[in-house]
């Protein structure tokens, strides 16, 4: 009889651990890779007609769904299930708000950062009347966290990445102005308030390059903090809360594929003919593809077509000219020689 209790406690006890460990996780995350923005806090100080604390996250969602292809949940979409909620539609980056928002829209990482700067400026010498000389500058400066919602309910900070992004333009040149004549840039500066946020007339503004400048800083260090934004494939579950204004046709960006080639190989460092005109920036981390690999129907044999197979990685150190960059060896070493491909991913 004692020996029938012990196995009867026993097997008890095995269920029990069982159904403990079968019970859903309450965070079902649709894809390591999939994103969410919520609204930005802002202390920059702009005090023009638009709304940086939604317009800038706005902004950075679509640069990150064209970038990445993956999908991101906008500031919108947070906003409103704040408000649903009666949570705080202020700041969004106490951890408490950040968890309930990432239950809710089933995702993994979140970006919150504050807007530093959103500032344009101009500079001017002239003789009242006659003619003059005229610069204008802007900057867009971001402080962002990324948090990694399966760090909620463990000993690891949520928080998992700390850091700025920032874009600033400068006019190369002063521009000249004749009798009281203004330039397309006054122009621009004069009728800010007049061009929609992220329409492709706001992109070509100087604040507008400054946004885009910094746009690609953030995605460039979240792909370096999130390596599975570019290294799997997303496929999205039917569980998946999807973005209601996943279409946001008022910001007007698209995705390009600058292509170019290792020229020279040097030992850990390689020169790539891209450079400056090409939009290749100092800290690029471009992928280096060495041939094609044959895909074939595991039923039939048949040709289906081929991928590219990558080689390794090379990071961006220095800029020499229009289209030369020099590049550090990063993954790859000895597997990269000359003319092979790189590529980097452009958004404007």
């Amino acid at each position: 009889m004692t020996k029938f209790l012990i196995r009867l406690v026993a097997v008890f006890c095995v269920l029990r651990v069982q159904v403990l460990f079968a019970q859903p996780n309450p965070l079902l995350f649709s894809t390591d890779s999939l994103l969410i923005v919520v609204p930005f806090t802002d202390h920059s100080g702009f005090n023009g007609k638009w709304d940086l604390s939604i317009d800038v996250p706005r902004f950075i969602t679509v640069y990150n769904r064209e970038r990445f292809r993956v999908g991101v949940i906008s500031p919108v979409s947070v906003k409103q299930f704040a408000i649903e909620q009666d949570l705080d539609t202020v700041t969004f980056d106490a951890l408490r708000q950040i968890k309930k928002i990432a239950e809710h829209f089933r995702v993994r990482y979140i970006v919150s950062a504050e807007i530093a700067e959103f500032s344009i400026g101009r500079f001017m010498v002239s003789e009242v009347q006659l003619a003059g000389y005229e610069a204008f500058f802007a900057t867009v400066a971001l402080k962002f966290t990324l948090y990694d919602a399966a760090r909620f309910g463990s000993s690891l900070d949520p928080a998992m990445y700390e850091g700025e992004a920032e874009g600033t333009v400068k006019d190369r040149g002063l521009g000249l102005t004749l009798f009281g004549k203004q330039t397309d840039r006054s122009n621009q500066y004069f009728s800010l308030d007049e061009i929609a946020f992220g329409t492709e007339s706001f992109n070509k503004t100087i604040i507008g390059e400054a946004l885009l400048k910094c746009a690609d800083d953030l995605s460039t260090k979240l792909e370096r903090a999130i390596p599975l934004l570019i290294s799997k494939n997303i496929v999205l579950s039917s569980s998946v809360i999807m973005d209601s204004t996943s279409s946001d046709s008022a910001i007007t960006l698209k995705r390009y594929l600058i292509n170019g080639e290792i020229v020279i190989v040097d030992d850990d460092q390689v020169f790539i003919n891209l450079g400056s005109k090409d939009g290749i920036r100092i800290g690029d981390i471009l992928p280096v593809y060495g041939g094609e690999k044959k895909i074939t129907d595991p039923k039939t044999g048949e040709a289906l077509g081929s991928r590219e197979e990558k080689a390794g990685e090379v990071q961006v150190i220095e800029i020499r000219a229009e289209h030369l960059c020099l590049s550090a060896v990063i993954n790859g070493k000895g597997k990269i020689i000359p003319k092979q491909r790189v590529r980097k991913i452009i958004v404007r």
